[in-house]
């Protein structure tokens, strides 16, 4: 079986399986993913429909994977004081754990403390 990553946490190189094909994240959009399948057609689905698929698996990271970042960079936060910026980091942590489970920063392997695991529907 392949490593997985956390089930929420999907990223642009990511390679996953669903509905049975191979197919790789090749773009985010908001909630859309776009997919290259391994037969090279592209599809544009719901994040949530495609991670909510019985078969869905994360089955690595490929190299053109993005950072772990999840402000982009060419977010207007560097045009704010220093203090809020901050404050939009801390933020951003705790939003991305409450929707994925675990914080942005991570260690591979690593289980959603169990107030923040997204499957408890809570």
């Amino acid at each position: 079986m392949a490593e997985l990553a956390p089930r929420g946490v999907l990223r642009v190189g990511d390679r996953i399986r669903f509905e049975g094909r191979h197919q790789q994240v090749i773009g985010l959009e908001g909630t859309a993913l776009r997919l290259l399948s391994d037969e090279g057609d592209t599809n544009v689905m719901a994040a949530g429909y495609v991670m909510a698929a019985a078969d869905f698996e994360v089955l690595g990271r490929g190299p053109e994977a993005v950072p772990e970042r999840v402000l982009p960079p060419f977010a207007s936060v560097d045009a704010l004081p220093p203090q809020a910026v901050e404050k939009a980091r801390l933020w951003e942590q705790h939003v991305v754990e409450v929707l994925t489970g675990l914080p942005p920063d991570a260690q591979e392997g690593m289980s959603p403390r169990p107030e923040y695991v997204p499957a408890c529907g809570i």
